[in-house]
């Protein structure tokens, strides 16, 4: 599809700017010890699949340009050569798939792997992406390559009808397969509380979901819900008809399942993302993040009263959003509803 193809109120959305969208430095466990990371997000063409559909909870093409030139991205991989201070982490991002020959092209992507003098380095795909071939260029680059897959939902019906991820759980072991053989690790996301799911539903989903992918070699990132601009999630959140997960699920999560994991902290204790009542999280919020560095057990937080709250709502949750969901299906489904 060409850029100019794009629906005026979408294309108005994605930016026409050519330079990195961000930068920044961080702190990660890395073989049980505590590393600096440096992250990088390149403005890319952006994910194909956001240009097909687009998963529901996904706000990223904003920070694209479907116009971007090689020359840019070139530009792009200069300007974060000079903000790396060395870090043993680099994470490269770019809103969409690193291995996408169409979103970053091969010789490029292999330019920006070898400018880094990193102990481990990090780039996100789709799994349709993940090729033996490909890998093993990639692993000649760097000194151990990890290959992230925002997987989301081990659950098959999750996948495709509350994230529209585009694939399977099935494309996803396939591609775990060959990583793993390829002698690369592997980091998977996984969403707390994707759309159309209660809050229960959402813990039960997100500790199966651990279970399923658990290995040594497999890095476990999760990722609690946060309502990004304009994507299809806003809008049932604009119309209280979604409410962002709360940190006791997130909690809830880390209590029952005995995994070494990575939190991120987009949006939490943040209206649009994973809050309590706002009096607690952020003692919460900074106990996470200690986890975060460490995944040692967290220190007994004391509870707050909206923990009450909380316990009530995953009960009455299933009946408060049925009747307005309906009304929303049946403004475009008219005659099918």
């Amino acid at each position: 599809m060409h850029p100019d193809d794009f629906p005026k109120r979408f294309r108005d959305k994605r930016s026409d700017k050519t330079n990195l969208v961000a930068t920044w430095q961080g702190e990660e466990m890395l073989k049980g010890e505590l590393t600096d990371t440096f992250a990088i997000i390149f403005r890319t063409r952006g994910c194909s699949w956001s240009y097909r559909s687009g998963c529901t909870m996904c706000g990223y093409h904003t920070d694209t340009n479907p116009r971007i030139e090689i020359g840019d991205l070139e530009r792009q991989l200069e300007e974060a050569r000079s903000r790396y201070d060395g870090e043993d982490i680099v994470k490269i991002y770019t809103s969409g798939s690193f291995l996408d020959p169409n979103e970053v092209p091969p010789d490029l992507a292999t330019s920006i792997l070898s400018s880094f003098d990193s102990k481990l380095t990090v780039v996100e795909t789709r799994p349709q992406y993940v090729s033996p071939e490909v890998l093993d260029t990639m692993t000649d680059q760097v000194d151990q390559l990890e290959i992230a897959i925002g997987l989301e939902s081990a659950n098959d019906f999750v996948l495709e009808h509350c994230i529209n991820k585009g694939f399977k759980f099935s494309d996803y072991k396939k591609a775990r397969e060959i990583v793993f053989e390829a002698n690369a690790r592997l980091r998977t996301y996984l969403l707390l509380k994707p759309p159309f799911l209660t809050e229960q539903e959402a813990i039960d989903d997100l500790i199966y979901s651990i279970g399923s992918v658990s290995h040594p070699m497999n890095t476990i990132s999760i990722n609690p819900v946060n309502v990004q601009r304009y994507s299809p999630l806003e809008l049932l959140w604009k119309r209280k008809l979604y409410r962002p997960p709360w940190l006791w699920s997130l909690l809830d999560v880390i209590d029952k399942t005995d995994k070494e994991m990575v939190i991120s902290r987009a949006g939490l204790g943040s209206f649009r993302g994973a809050h309590n009542c706002g009096e607690c999280d952020s003692n919460i919020v900074e106990a996470i993040n200690n986890f975060t560095k460490d995944n040692s057990i967290l220190e007994e937080i004391s509870n707050c009263g909206c923990k009450d709250k909380w316990r009530a709502y995953k009960e009455l949750e299933p009946y408060m959003y049925f009747r307005g969901t309906l009304e929303i299906l049946s403004d475009r489904y008219t005659g099918y509803l």
